[in-house]
């Protein structure tokens, strides 16, 4: 009997521009995609940025967006985040997929099922024939979902977690977050 084929995704939601987050994240991120074991996506469903961020309102609210691709993710909700030529500057120079949320992402066939993943946050992780809903997650909190195929998709698990407080900072990220505040100072200062 063949082995059924898994899928990790492991996402977050709501960082509303909270920078220092992102090195403690990136850590616990990654150790939940190394649990998971085989193949993962690593997504945002979205509020990444928040006006109330002066980085994000100096950098049109790529600069949150930035980091989460040097991260590793995979795709991004940005609905209502990015004016068009904000967007066209980032589809630029990022690799994950930005999507505006209103339509699901769909996934490469799993072992020739189609997945099609909602980046719009619900009320509950749940899988609906082969679309797949994420539930709603805030800063400090990372979702994860456990998808199985043996004939069809099913849902194994579907969980929230909390970012454990002493969680070591990703040096890496650290000084990406440097980075992307400097970049961002100067974004402010040619403006004012």
């Amino acid at each position: 009997m063949d082995t059924p084929l898994s899928l990790t995704i492991v996402y977050t939601g709501g960082i509303g521009g909270d920078l220092a987050l992102l090195p403690r994240l990136h850590t616990f991120l990654q150790r939940l995609k190394a649990a998971g074991g085989g193949t993962s996506l690593l997504l945002d469903l979205g509020g990444a940025c928040s006006a109330a961020a002066w980085h994000c309102r100096a950098t049109g609210n790529r600069s949150a967006l930035t980091l989460l691709d040097g991260m590793g993710y995979d795709a991004a909700n940005i609905a209502g985040a990015l004016t068009p030529a904000d967007r066209a500057k980032l589809e630029a120079a990022v690799a994950m997929r930005l999507l505006d949320g209103e339509r699901d992402w769909l996934q490469p066939p799993l072992a020739g099922a189609r997945l099609s993943i909602s980046l719009s946050p619900a009320g509950e992780t749940r899988l609906t024939g082969s679309r797949l809903r994420l539930a709603r997650v805030s800063a400090g909190q990372v979702g994860l979902a456990r998808l199985q195929y043996a004939g069809a998709i099913q849902l194994r698990a579907a969980r929230i977690h909390r970012l454990p407080p002493r969680t070591p900072p990703n040096p890496s990220i650290a000084g990406a977050v440097d980075f992307v505040l400097s970049e961002a100072r100067l974004y402010a200062q040619k403006r004012g």
